[in-house]
């Protein structure tokens, strides 16, 4: 199909199809009004983390499904959609089995949340019906992250070394997080008005200001973070941001602008290097000492436990591998469909049973526990397909490229920051599940043409 074919709707939605002339969906202005409020408190985890999101999602689905069902024509349901929706249905349903039949009545912790992409489908018709002013909410969310990072500061603390905590967050992870979210979604941002001239020009002068210092608190917030997860995502990460944006520019400018920033970046790293180490060293120290072991002793298991006992391991360090041993006993007793809400009550029989926490520190243990290889699998699917729409739509002229780039960056940024903190079961978490699966869901509807109509008469 051409570019100029799928960017338009076709006449067939407009006209005939037994129902007579159609007119395309219009929200009234209150709708409009109140469902922009809605979309900036769903992705409010950024800079507030809070339950909120879980309140109002269900309003956008409400909204979406009252115009689904009361138009005549409106987008068809693809297997992706079926397949998310009978994943959620697969997950309530052993939620509410394993509740039944368990003694205990077993309720697991988070189990509910796996059931999330049964919304996806939904949300994708929110995202259409608000397609119209989302440019307009893009640019609230990116004033509101401003305001937050702002009224939340903690230069002085930064500066004399101390650990804070960015925004208003439960803990110091969770705010360098979300910061490095902010940072990549905030370049692109930047990249999309300094690229396409067509966008609305006074957002695109809020960008040019509003970017730069949004950038410039989110890596000072990160610093002081000092969270070492995050540290080693971004650090893999900022190359990549780095090599993606160079495409955006000619060549030679594009690299004296990279050189100068990486030189500016390493400049800050020297000059708080030994705050870096003390933070860093101690964990990285025995990260490097076990790794030789297990080359010299080909035996994981020992090495781990002989890790876990040792003093020189620092406590966040010990308490993980704690964490991921008792994951993996888990996920090895119960490698196909997992332990569903069950998992928690045979953790009190693993070998690190006494460790505090029950949260894994590692998003992909957190799903194999629960759902095995099984759900892994489907995950995956999942998050294939979704990331195919959204390149697609990309390629086919229907997405700012930009879009494209923020979406698989982000993605990459967040995958990475898994393997250390489950993200995943966390308020940043969810809201990046739904806003970005149903913003896939969505480039699949553009994708195939697909609108929102009723009969002109209503």
């Amino acid at each position: 199909m051409a570019q100029s074919q799928m960017n338009k709707p076709s006449a067939d939605l407009l006209h005939g199809n037994g129902y007579g002339e159609l007119t395309p969906v219009i929200l009234p202005q209150r709708l409009v009004i109140l469902g922009s409020l809605l979309w900036l408190v769903v992705v409010s985890p950024l800079v507030f983390e809070s339950a909120a999101y879980r309140y109002t999602a269900p309003f956008l689905a409400l909204i979406a499904l009252h115009y689904y069902r009361k138009a005549a024509v409106r987008p068809k349901t693809d297997w992706l959609g079926w397949l998310c929706m009978g994943w959620g249905t697969y997950v309530l349903v052993r939620f509410v089995v394993t509740f039944i039949v368990t003694p205990e009545h077993t309720i697991g912790a988070s189990d509910w949340l796996y059931a999330y992409p049964f919304f996806f489908p939904i949300l994708g018709v929110a995202f259409l019906l608000y397609e119209p002013v989302l440019e307009k909410i893009i640019a609230a969310v990116f004033a509101m992250v401003l305001i937050m990072l702002i009224a939340t500061e903690h230069f002085r603390d930064v500066f004399a070394g101390e650990t804070v905590r960015p925004l208003i967050m439960n803990n110091q992870i969770h705010g360098a997080v979300a910061c490095g979210l902010i940072m990549i979604f905030t370049a692109f941002w930047l990249l999309h008005y300094l690229t396409d001239k067509s966008s609305n020009r006074t957002i695109a002068r809020f960008a040019y200001i509003a970017s730069p210092l949004i950038a410039i608190l989110c890596l000072i917030a990160i610093y002081g973070a000092k969270s070492k997860g995050v540290w080693l995502a971004l650090g893999i990460t900022m190359p990549v941001l780095a090599l993606v944006t160079l495409t955006y520019m000619h060549l030679r400018h594009g690299l004296v602008v990279i050189v100068c920033a990486a030189m500016i970046l390493v400049a800050g790293v020297y000059a708080v290097r030994h705050n870096i180490y003390k933070t860093a060293g101690p964990t990285v120290a025995s990260t490097v000492d076990m790794i030789e072991k297990v080359t010299q002793s080909q035996n994981l298991n020992d090495t781990i436990s002989n890790t876990i006992s040792s003093n020189a391991t620092p406590f966040a360090m010990d308490a993980r591998l704690q964490l991921w041993s008792n994951g993996w006993e888990l996920f090895s007793s119960a490698p196909i469909f997992g332990w569903g809400g069950e998992w928690v009550e045979r953790w009190k029989h693993t070998r690190y049973a006494d460790v505090q926490y029950t949260l894994l520190h590692n998003g992909y243990l957190e799903m194999l526990v629960r759902h095995g290889l099984f759900g892994g699998i489907v995950m995956a699917i999942i998050l294939g397909a979704l990331i195919s729409n959204v390149w697609r739509a990309r390629k086919a002229g229907l997405i700012p490229r930009p879009a494209w780039d923020a979406y698989a960056v982000s993605l990459f940024f967040f995958a990475l920051t898994l393997l250390s903190n489950s993200n995943n079961r966390l308020a940043i978490g969810e809201s990046f599940a739904l806003t970005s699966s149903a913003f896939a869901i969505w480039c699949g509807m553009r994708l195939r043409g697909e609108r929102l109509a009723l009969p002109k008469a209503e």
